[in-house]
């Protein structure tokens, strides 16, 4: 009996330490209730530009400086632009590969840490 006691004991030391491996891993991941940007211009191109590879035409007065990929882990990626009065605008796709940019401004990105 006392050693099934110690197997026992043996299999839960090693279970919790398998699990505590995984948490940094698992705490990296952005969330939605932590939300991560990242600067990302380098995706987008200006219409006046000629095309690059891996690159989306973005239709805005400010060009394609200060764009932000916001992340909060739901996997769907959001574009935000900043202005030059520090207020951010959403980007919309309103047709296949061209982004323009949401003339109101947003918060969202300021809930977000940067990554």
């Amino acid at each position: 009996m006392r050693s099934a006691i110690c197997r026992g004991l043996a299999a839960t030391a090693i279970t919790a330490a398998g699990l505590a491996g995984l948490a940094p891993a698992v705490a990296a991941q952005p969330t939605y209730y932590d939300p991560v940007i990242t600067a990302c211009g380098h995706l987008f191109r200006t219409p006046l530009e000629p095309p690059r590879p891996g690159t989306e035409v973005y239709w805005s007065p400010w060009g394609t400086s200060e764009i932000v990929c916001y992340d909060d882990g739901t996997g769907m990626q959001n574009y935000y632009q900043r202005d030059p009065w520090g207020r951010w605008h959403d980007m919309n796709e309103l047709a296949p590969g061209h982004f323009f940019y949401v003339v109101f401004d947003s918060t969202v990105p300021d809930q977000a840490s940067w990554g």
